[in-house]
């Protein structure tokens, strides 16, 4: 298992994605998260693939709602991102 920090994982994300081994990811020395590579998801049961994406939608939506965006601000801010880019 590799070990890298939230910068370096962030730098050289793309070369980790095609690894194969499991990357340990640490801030300030302490664990941030774990980034495990899954080589064929649709193997996994779909009854796993429908709790992880339940448990990530309301991790998001208890990390919006701590910080007080709502689903409007949020759209609002992802147009007004693609409207910004589109003028480049």
């Amino acid at each position: 298992m590799k070990v890298a920090t939230v910068r370096e994982f962030r730098d050289k994300a793309t070369s980790y994605f095609k690894d194969e081994e499991p990357i340990l990811v640490t801030r300030h020395g302490k664990v941030a998260g774990l980034y495990l590579p899954i080589e064929h998801p649709e193997s996994f049961p779909l009854e796993l693939r429908k709790e992880l994406l339940t448990s990530f939608g309301e991790a998001i939506s208890r990390s919006l709602e701590k910080k007080g965006i709502t689903e409007e601000k949020l759209l609002a801010n992802f147009n007004a991102f693609k409207k910004a880019r589109r003028r480049r």
